[in-house]
């Protein structure tokens, strides 16, 4: 049985807007109505509880966790089913390069702003702050913060997309090589950033002269999974044949703007199939993606299943 994600909400009326706190704390549960009435402002903290991993890089200011919502005693044995990025990080990380445990994780709003004001990981070492310092969330932020954290950082580029249930491990090496890419084609000035180049508070570029990604595009959100046009079955090697080898290899993919398999690499191994597995999807043809009426390329990960 898996736990139902509840919504604590912090009510304030419109005229106590420059100063939040004192607040009630309202824990709302599937179902419940909230009515706000006229401008109150009203924080929401969406709280979801499981295994984290968190992996920082200090070198390239990335931050990245993943969240299995399994219940308590599961030891992540489910697999990520929620991964946040988070891209130009301000600050000391407290909990070092990397972290695993049990923890909460909050997630800041505020009724009537579609900005996303950071999240909070709630451990037994303490409260952990990841707050936004992108200009239109400024204002919310402060709404968010706790004097009383154990530590805290400032983030201007975010993303946050489902994990699908893979295994840590796999999940782990691709969200980290995708915030690499980020951190390394992050544009000076830049607010807002997700996997899709979506950009917040910088000029918009004029209609017809949008730049082209500097990086491929993962799937995911607004970007689908191509239609594969062009299909081929792994050719078992005869090494793993007459060895009784059978399983499923997990690649990553790029697919150029044209639909051909420009490149792969393995992320979940079988040593005799491995070649195989590339092989087979550098056979692959997908529909060209397009992006802002531009082809792309991007980025996914596939199975080539060897019976």
């Amino acid at each position: 049985m898996r736990l139902l994600p509840f919504l604590m909400v912090t009510a304030l009326s419109a005229q106590s807007a420059q100063s939040p706190a004192p607040a009630r704390v309202i824990e709302v549960n599937d179902g419940d109505v909230l009515v706000v009435r006229n401008n109150a402002t009203v924080r929401v903290v969406h709280r979801s509880d499981g295994e984290v991993r968190v992996v920082y890089n200090a070198a390239q200011r990335w931050l990245v966790l993943l969240v299995d919502q399994d219940p308590p005693g599961s030891s992540g044995a489910g697999g990520v089913d929620v991964t946040y990025t988070f891209n130009d990080v301000d600050g000391t990380w407290p909990l070092g390069e990397r972290w695993q445990g049990r923890a909460s994780i909050d997630e800041y709003t505020v009724v009537g702003q579609t900005m996303n004001a950071g999240v909070g990981l709630n451990t037994s070492s303490g409260l952990f702050q990841i707050l936004s310092a992108a200009p239109p969330a400024r204002d919310i932020r402060r709404r968010f913060e706790d004097r009383a954290a154990a530590g805290s950082v400032t983030f201007r580029g975010y993303g946050r997309g489902g994990g699908g249930n893979q295994p840590w491990d796999v999940t782990e090496q691709t969200q980290t090589a995708n915030a690499a890419r980020n951190a390394m084609n992050m544009p000076s000035g830049t607010q807002f950033r997700t996997g899709i180049d979506f950009r917040v508070g910088t000029s918009p570029d004029p209609p017809g002269n949008l730049p082209a990604p500097q990086a491929p595009v993962r799937v995911g959100g607004t970007i689908r999974t191509p239609a594969r046009l062009v299909d081929a079955e792994p050719v078992m090697p005869e090494a793993a044949s007459q060895a009784g080898v059978r399983g499923v290899v997990i690649l990553e993919i790029v697919i150029g703007p044209d639909g051909r398999v420009t490149d792969a690499k393995v992320l979940r191994s079988i040593p005799l199939l491995d070649a195989a597995a590339i092989d087979t999807a550098r056979k692959w043809r997908y529909e060209p993606t397009l992006l802002n009426g531009a082809p792309v390329a991007v980025i996914m990960t596939v199975t080539v299943n060897f019976r």
